[in-house]
């Protein structure tokens, strides 16, 4: 069964010139391309403003995150001034369905096996952390109330503005991926929900605006001239 990650890559740049920089990050481009095409790199975007990298992999085994970065040229010439780290993820689909069923419901989601095409738009990735007042709700009340939303996000992948989502294993916490044409789309959303509306819920959310990777890359061959 392939396991996920979230990578979130940083780098630094000391004693390498700007310009120097941009065409060695360009030349990093095209092996992250063919990690792509692997099937390795299921999406991978630069955040905006700022030297990180973000995706997620689907890998065969652990031992794979280990190697897999080890021969891009940005990781030979920069060395420990690189740094990535790695979260476990699981498909929100199979999360969904346990939810279900601690809930007391016997339905069950089928993860979409086809990658989506990444259309024009806004992109932004969004961690969602969900805790409950254990004085306000029982565990089972916060569950079904986790299976309902739960329900409702896997709806609205196929709505095209939730590109994907997954939860972070053994943690309370969910990665989404959104493709919108105006941020004021992104806040309408988070007000709207209806797990965040329900007495005793709290939902922390952290955002950051990110790009296609290959956009960035169009960007490097106009810095690297």
């Amino acid at each position: 069964m392939p396991l996920l990650y979230l990578f979130e890559t940083t780098f630094e740049h000391r004693g390498v010139a700007s310009k120097e920089l941009y065409k060695l990050w360009l030349n990093h481009t095209g092996p992250d391309f063919k990690l792509q095409e692997k099937g390795l790199i299921k999406y991978s975007f630069k955040v905006a403003g700022e030297k990180t990298v973000v995706g997620v992999m689907s890998v065969e085994s652990p031992g794979v995150l280990d190697t897999c970065f080890a021969q891009l040229p940005l990781y030979q010439v920069l060395g420990d001034q690189i740094h990535t780290r790695f979260t476990p993820l699981r498909s929100y689909e199979g999360f969904a369905t346990d939810l279900s069923e601690r809930a007391g419901s016997d339905t069950k989601f089928e993860e979409e096996k086809e990658k989506k095409e990444l259309k024009q738009g806004l992109f932004y990735i969004v961690t969602s952390s969900v805790e409950f007042d254990p004085a306000l709700m029982t565990q089972q009340d916060f569950l079904k109330a986790w299976a309902e939303e739960a329900k409702a996000a896997v709806g609205a992948k196929k709505l095209g503005t939730l590109l994907d989502l997954w939860k972070v294993v053994a943690e309370k916490k969910v990665i989404s991926l959104f493709c919108v044409q105006d941020p004021a789309e992104l806040d309408r959303m988070s007000l709207d929900l209806p797990i965040a509306k329900k007495t005793g819920i709290i939902v922390r959310q952290e955002c950051k605006s990110i790009r296609p990777i290959g956009e960035w890359a169009e960007d490097l061959k106009k810095l690297a001239e």
